[in-house]
């Protein structure tokens, strides 16, 4: 598990505490769970308050997966472990309890991944500070992409869904 406090002034951070902590698969050493933007704290509080949601998580998974580096003409397959933001299972109304796995991410980001996927990307004309976002976005569109085709596979052995939650999809859960 990692939850680790979060140290990324450029979001807003902190240390959500569950109303019904019987809940919470894994509370924090402050007695809590760590969210690294207001996405994620609308999502906990959802999560907390929500009478069908039977038990959660903040990056209680962990999913391994391999990533390719490219460093001066050397290729190098690296091991990582992937920590998906939320884990949650939620009881229906027949009785049948549905597990989920939940990134969050922004549109953004989650824009670029299918635009990779779909051959649609669009690399910027212009001066070099354009051109090393892109490089940076581009990476990370690659690293979310391998990271979310492992999670899929891993929710299909299980019989878990996996969901990307981004600001437009953040609306169903309030």
């Amino acid at each position: 598990m990692l939850n680790s406090k979060p140290n990324n002034s450029k979001y807003r951070q902190g240390n959500y505490k569950p109303t019904n902590i019987n809940k919470v698969i894994k509370l924090n050493n402050k007695g809590g769970l760590y969210y690294r933007s207001g996405m994620e704290l609308q999502l906990m509080i959802y999560f907390d308050n929500n009478q069908d949601i039977i038990r959660w998580g903040a990056e209680c998974l962990c999913i391994p997966y391999q990533l390719t580096h490219y460093d001066n003409y050397d290729t190098k397959v690296k091991e990582h472990t992937y920590y998906p933001d939320f884990y949650y299972e939620l009881k229906s109304s027949n009785g049948e309890i549905k597990r989920v796995v939940v990134e969050v991410k922004p549109y953004k980001e989650y824009k670029m991944v299918q635009d990779l996927n779909e051959g649609k990307l669009i690399i910027p004309e212009g001066n070099i500070k354009k051109m090393r976002n892109f490089e940076y976005d581009f990476k990370m569109a690659n690293k979310n992409n391998i990271k979310w085709q492992n999670m899929i596979k891993w929710c299909n052995k299980k019989g878990y869904e996996f969901i990307i939650v981004t600001e437009q999809q953040l609306k169903m859960f309030k």
